[in-house]
């Protein structure tokens, strides 16, 4: 298994070229800023240090026009640069299409899974993929925003109330929009290329924050449309419903354990229950434990 997010050194969406220009030019510009500040220092300590100089060479300088305009200058020049690559860059992530000429998909981040709900299809059905990813298997279909390539697609993301701040962040696309628990941000994006592109949650927002990832799948746009028209719940099939997969899938394990020795949370899913008190928790969630994890929401299973 590998823990290095791929996308750094790839160019796939169309805010690539210019946010990769910015950056640059930030840190040329920040570095010879830099440079000009402790180079000087350091070479004046060396110069001057005290076996080097006696105190009666010791003069007192109180005024150079031309280096006061220098270090004045130089720097609301750098400032300005600065002001106008952040602004046209941040204008560029802000400045969003018209939902008629996108694809709009819901995005809900929420401790610690993402997952997507598409308009629905011709049909009327709607998919809803998302939930726990196995990094170590891949995406297992189902952890995945699947998209065609070269298409607007906007994301309205938030998170439910008694969540916490999650932060959507794709490496490949230069694209970072945070999920606020109770409010919806929105940001968009156009992939230009076909692949596969990891997703992480950039906002420490928990326990299993490292593991808060997905993936960005995009795909022909033939592909794309074959699948969204039917009804298959990704467009490599459709998800496994055996009880290790669904334990997987809704992230039972974050809070539960399995065997009855193990430390956990909540109770081991060997415990006994009763129908109704199953069909209770999956209905009206948990909350009178007291959990150190917060309370079992409703409605993760049917």
């Amino acid at each position: 298994m590998s823990n290095k997010l791929e996308g750094f050194s790839n160019s796939v969406s169309t805010f690539n070229a210019d946010m990769d220009t910015a950056f640059a030019i930030h840190f040329i510009i920040s570095a010879i800023l830099f440079l000009s500040v402790v180079g000087p220092m350091f070479y004046f300590m060396w110069k001057y240090r005290e076996d080097k100089v006696k105190n009666e060479d010791i003069g007192n300088l109180t005024h150079h026009t031309g280096l006061e305009l220098t270090w004045t200058i130089l720097p609301i020049i750098a400032v300005m640069v600065f002001f106008y690559y952040g602004n046209t860059t941040m204008q560029m992530f802000r400045t969003m299409p018209a939902e008629s000429q996108a694809i709009v998909v819901d995005v809900e981040g929420s401790k610690w899974t993402w997952k997507y709900t598409y308009p629905a299809n011709a049909s009327g059905h709607v998919h809803k993929i998302g939930g726990v990813y196995d990094k170590e298997k891949g995406t297992m279909g189902m952890s995945a925003l699947y998209v065609p390539v070269d298409t607007n697609i906007i994301l309205k993301m938030t998170a439910p109330e008694d969540d916490v701040i999650h932060s959507y962040y794709i490496p490949a696309f230069r694209m970072k929009e945070d999920v606020v628990p109770g409010r919806t941000t929105k940001q968009w994006f156009r992939a230009t290329k076909v692949g596969e592109y990891d997703v992480e949650c950039a906002e420490y927002c928990g326990t299993d924050h490292s593991y808060m990832y997905s993936k960005v799948v995009v795909m022909e746009k033939a592909d794309y449309e074959a699948w969204f028209n039917g009804t298959k719940e990704t467009p490599k099939g459709d998800f496994a419903k055996t009880g290790e997969d669904l334990v997987k899938f809704h992230g039972c394990k974050q809070c539960h354990a399995i065997e009855t020795d193990a430390t956990l949370v909540g109770p081991s899913l060997k415990t006994r229950f009763s129908k109704e008190q199953v069909l209770d928790v999956i209905n009206n969630g948990q909350d009178q434990l007291g959990y150190a994890m917060g309370a079992m929401p409703a409605g993760l299973a049917s």
